[in-house]
């Protein structure tokens, strides 16, 4: 049964994060109505409740420690770990350790005792060391999911190898399963498709991948390959095991994007919005109706729902894979623009997406992009 997290108001009007398992998000939304909550919001579902539940637990000392739904909550939307905000982070937190260091070397200094003032300079560099240590796998892991979002593929594989040496030794380890999921991605990417599937396929079925969630990860490796036929056959296997409202966007997104087939990506659209999306799904959710609008030729419409979207990105520009998101989002919308006669709106939209569609090798979308716009092939 798994474990629907949710920010509500209680009954005495206080903001909690509520967290309720049960065999579907309607039934959680359920409960929490039942027990007077009001101003509910859903923010993880079954993916994260399963990528959790896989996940190994970090040990500190031989101790488990303990992560809250509320904690992972508070780390969201915020910007990308470097040495330096780990440093400074760390320090923050613990000044009162690294300002009693300092004041001891600056006695001991004054005091003439240079090797105890240099073991206590010693001592905070030890220190310091230790906090961008402790840091390493949230650094790496941001860098990771970069280099996916813009199709780096070889800068995927090396920081994959690189999270699995941290793996060895770390108390806080990196997924191994988003690690395989990741190197099959890359894999798929530089051309070799039959050993991307075979490295991810292992894990179908195990801790923190049940077949469901396998599926729709596997449409995404085959999307990468440009294979989008198995991508939309992997995904109605998905649905038709367990019916997510982020298969359904994925599904209703692959027929619009790849197929140009507005009549089943509509449908696909009206399954999902039966099913009560997270925070992050939302704007996922505004961007295919746009995307949709514009298949169907309502360039008003899909005007509306990209510009509600984009607005929605823009507010949590930290959450992952944004930088695609966002660049296929203002690519549509600059087509919607050029249509409704606001040139200059689109070709601003489109000089923004360009980088990252280029980047990702989107060449079906900058032709479309620059046949709509007017702007000649490069």
């Amino acid at each position: 049964m798994p474990n629907y997290v949710w920010t509500v108001k209680n009954q005495y009007g206080e903001k909690q994060v509520r967290e309720v398992a049960a065999d579907t998000v309607e039934q959680s939304k359920a409960k929490l109505l039942g027990d007077g909550c009001t101003d509910l919001e859903l923010m993880d579902a079954e993916i994260a409740d399963a990528l959790n539940t896989g996940r190994p637990a970090p040990k500190f000392f031989g101790q488990e420690l303990k992560i809250t739904a509320k904690q992972r909550l508070q780390h969201r939307n915020k910007p990308p770990k470097t040495y330096w905000r780990v440093i400074c982070q760390g320090v923050a937190q613990t000044w009162w350790f690294c300002l009693g260091i300092v004041c001891l070397a600056c006695y001991e200094a004054y005091s003439g005792n240079s090797v105890s003032a240099l073991l206590c300079g010693f001592g905070l560099a030890a220190w310091l060391g230790f906090l961008i240590t402790s840091g390493l796998p949230s650094i790496y892991f941001r860098k990771l999911l970069k280099a996916l979002d813009w199709s780096r593929w070889p800068e995927v594989l090396e920081l994959v190898e690189r999270l699995e040496l941290i793996n060895r030794f770390h108390f806080n380890q990196a997924h191994p399963f988003f690690l395989a999921r990741s190197r099959a991605q890359a894999l798929a990417g530089l051309g070799n498709l039959t050993e991307a599937v075979a490295v991810f396929a292992p894990w179908e079925n195990r801790p923190g991948c049940p077949g469901w969630m396998y599926q729709m990860l596997k449409a995404s490796i085959y999307d990468t390959a440009k294979q989008h036929d198995q991508a939309l056959e992997c995904t109605r296997k998905s649905i038709a095991e367990k019916p997510t409202a982020a298969a359904w966007l994925d599904l209703s997104n692959r027929f619009a994007r790849y197929k140009k087939d507005a009549v089943q990506a509509r449908a696909a659209l009206v399954e999902a919005e039966k099913i009560t999306l997270t925070s992050v799904e939302e704007a996922y959710h505004l961007r295919c109706r746009g995307i949709v609008a514009w298949v169907e030729g309502d360039c008003r419409s899909a005007k509306k729902e990209l510009e509600a979207s984009l607005a929605m990105m823009e507010k949590t520009r930290h959450v992952p894979f944004r930088d695609g998101h966002i660049s296929i989002a203002k690519a549509y919308l600059g087509c919607a623009l050029a249509r409704l006669g606001d040139l200059a709106g689109a070709k601003h939209c489109f000089a923004e997406a360009r980088k990252y569609l280029e980047a990702t090798e989107e060449t079906e979308l900058l032709k479309e992009c620059r046949k709509v716009i007017g702007e000649p092939h490069s």
